[in-house]
């Protein structure tokens, strides 16, 4: 058992080597992928600018740039409250549900107490058990 334990923890490690190699090197290439588009952006800023500058006065045209990126701002967070409000829902919907489970699982453990008990005991395992592999791995509730 001590070999083969042994090379499975190897296999266990060198997946995860290559794992996090490749996560680095993704990270790595996507900021660099990042600054490109930051300054493709900037440019593209500059020309907007420029170019309304030749119809209005260059005031203007600055402020009409700083105006719908202002607004683009403000819509993007509009956007992400939607977003964060519908996972609260969800979350508290969850949560409303494990709860309905487990009053239900409580409920029935009692009644079958009071009538018999070694029954009860083993129903309340079984449902707990059951509860448990209906839940999906990493899907807790904590907001």
């Amino acid at each position: 058992m001590g070999p083969l334990a042994a090379m499975l923890s190897a296999l266990v490690v060198t997946d995860i080597g290559i794992v996090v190699s490749r996560y680095k090197r993704n990270g790595g290439l996507w900021l660099l992928a990042s600054l490109f588009f930051l300054t493709a952006y900037i440019f593209v800023l500059v020309a907007a600018a420029i170019y309304l500058s030749t119809i209005f006065t260059p005031l203007t045209a600055t402020v009409m740039l700083a105006a719908i990126s202002l607004a683009i701002g403000l819509v993007i967070i509009g956007i992400m409250s939607a977003l964060n409000a519908r996972d609260r829902r969800i979350a508290a919907e969850k949560r409303r549900r494990s709860q309905a489970q487990t009053s239900l699982v409580i409920a029935t453990a009692l009644t079958l107490f009071r009538k018999q008990p070694l029954l009860a005991a083993g129903l309340v395992v079984g449902l707990g058990a059951a509860l448990g592999l209906m839940r999906k791995p990493g899907s807790s509730d904590h907001s």
